[in-house]
């Protein structure tokens, strides 16, 4: 029983590792990222919306989610291999390199751990556009399924954005 704890804790240990040896936090004080997001989807009539966390030290808190449709759609923070629908949820932990790059540990239908790296453009203090850039390593073949997202940080969002899921 003590060896198979111990191997767990060494396979957890792992995907936190990779995680953190390729995209460490910077010592350039607080990143743009910290505080609370709104992840959605404004562009789809049947709306979707997660609000998510990012802690400064990592952690990556799903708040509450909402869907007016699919409930297969939330929670929004996750992306798919196009090439058998294979799922995975943003659950962090969370870091960011820089301003315009931005790592959430996935966790996938296959029970694995993938690091997704999203490219993050900014207009003033909103991100205008999100990309996906790779899944562990793998830059192409994967999307964020359905419709387009929107990665909105709640600090500078006007009166109501952010309240979706209240």
């Amino acid at each position: 029983m003590r060896r198979a704890a111990l191997l767990l804790a060494l396979v957890a240990t792992g995907c936190y590792a990779r995680h953190e040896r390729g995209y460490a936090p910077s010592d350039g004080g607080v990143s743009p990222f910290e505080g609370v997001w709104l992840v959605d989807q404004p562009f789809h009539a049947l709306y979707e919306a997660t609000r998510y966390e990012l802690a400064p030290d990592g952690r990556f808190i799903e708040e509450c989610s909402i869907s007016f449709g699919d409930p297969a759609a939330i929670p929004v923070g996750q992306v798919a291999r196009t090439a058998d629908g294979l799922r995975c949820e943003l659950v962090g932990p969370w870091s960011s390199l820089r301003p315009e790059v931005l790592a959430i540990e996935g966790y996938c239908d296959d029970s694995v751990r993938r690091t997704v790296v999203l490219d993050v453009v900014w207009d003033g203090d909103r991100p205008s556009a999100v990309t996906l850039q790779k899944v562990d390593g793998e830059e192409t073949g994967w999307e964020h399924p359905g419709f387009e997202w929107r990665w909105l940080p709640c600090g500078v969002a006007t009166a109501g954005e952010c309240e979706v899921c209240d």
